[in-house]
């Protein structure tokens, strides 16, 4: 039910007192609400449903509809209650949710579909259902997830501070936070899964089978084509040919590892039915069992991280780089193994003792947010609201 003491404002004849947040993904769609203030979540538990974007725009759109229906109906509230609804998409758009480049939404075939404004999409959903107006705004994904982070360590506060944010997963998003707010510049700033990294030399032989991959956006060099779920999937295929197999075998052997041929045989089963089921087993491999083939695979990520982050310290100098998304569900050792390799990267790239990494000067470390996208949207629309 909804607390009592809730703060209320009446806007346009509506007696508001709770924001909905909504964070869509390729896997799952999340839903949650807040107070007016953002600083009190409503809900303890975070509705989901499978996400339908591979249908399209208004598939999804009713599908959220069902989704804010619920959360409302668990707290007991109205759609009347609603102030606004804040959503994230996983891809850059404007504030109105019009969708510039639909690189991780809808198939070949319905990509096409979402270049609209799907916050007014949404907006019209809603109102077709409920019968009221909702304003609708739309923030890219991990503009969101970077937001949440930082309320997350340093609450609403807009002291002085600075943090460069990438979010692990589908894609590789990024974010640039100063003093409690994103960096959008014209728009679509912070986009960092796009920046082109070359890799050191000493890593240039392991690259070497793939020198210009190419990435979603349709660029090539991306740090996304190599550190994403999508470059794995592609760089997968190399791995467990014969070729990139031997290769990958011998460099393990001359670190004193091995490959384990039962490993090698389950990922190509995998593959042969469905690259991504590969894709999907490689991490749990790299934490579970710490297979050395896997974790090679994962060191790719952390190379070319390292590198991201030692090309943007000279340009923005901030307190922390915080690496997000999925690989912080990995455990503690997986990810203690995974952070050094990047600080490692990072220190064997940066020449310059004033980027050095240390505590809260270029400090390389893990989100604490607790994976609310959703939330940060509606911060992200607070935020909007003070400018």
């Amino acid at each position: 039910m909804l607390p009592a003491t809730l703060e209320r404002h009446i806007i346009n004849d509506r007696e508001v007192c709770l924001r909905i947040g909504v964070d869509m993904g390729g896997s799952d769609i999340k839903f949650g609400a807040t107070n007016l203030g953002g600083d009190q979540i409503l809900l303890p538990e975070i509705v989901k449903r499978p996400s339908l974007t591979r249908q399209g725009p208004a598939k999804t759109a009713s599908q959220m509809v069902d989704g804010i229906r619920e959360v409302i109906a668990k707290l007991g509230a109205d759609w009347a209650h609603i102030a606004n609804i804040s959503m994230t998409v996983p891809c850059p758009c404007t504030p109105e949710g019009a969708i510039i480049e639909a690189t991780n939404l809808g198939t070949p075939e319905t990509k096409s579909q979402w270049q609209l404004p799907f916050g007014d999409t949404l907006a019209a959903a809603v109102e077709e259902f409920s019968g009221i107006r909702i304003p609708v705004r739309a923030f890219n994904d991990a503009n969101a997830a970077g937001q949440d982070d930082d309320v997350e360590r340093f609450g609403v506060s807009t002291t002085r501070r600075s943090s460069v944010f990438i979010t692990t997963g589908t894609g590789l998003g990024g974010c640039v936070m100063i003093n409690g707010s994103v960096v959008v510049g014209v728009g679509q700033a912070g986009e960092l899964g796009h920046v082109k990294c070359a890799i050191p030399a000493q890593y240039a032989a392991r690259f070497a089978e793939e020198t210009n991959p190419p990435c979603g956006c349709s660029g090539h060099q991306c740090v996304e084509a190599r550190a994403s779920l999508q470059g794995l999937i592609r760089r997968i295929g190399w791995a467990l040919s014969d070729t990139g197999a031997a290769f990958i075998g011998a460099d393990l052997q001359a670190r004193g590892e091995t490959l384990n041929p039962a490993v090698l045989a389950k990922l190509r089963d995998l593959h042969a039915q469905e690259p991504k089921l590969a894709a999907y087993n490689v991490r749990d491999l790299a934490d579970d069992d710490q297979d050395p083939f896997c974790r090679w695979l994962l060191e790719d990520w952390a190379i070319v991280i390292g590198c991201l982050f030692a090309n943007l310290a000279p340009v923005l100098h901030p307190n922390l780089f915080i690496i997000g998304g999925g690989l912080t569900e990995m455990s503690a050792s997986a990810k203690d193994w995974f952070i050094d390799i990047v600080r490692r990267v990072y220190g064997e790239v940066n020449s310059q003792a004033c980027f050095d990494s240390s505590e809260s000067d270029c400090e390389i470390t893990w989100s604490v947010s607790q994976d609310q996208g959703w939330r940060g949207a509606i911060l992200m629309a607070i935020r909007a609201e003070q400018a």
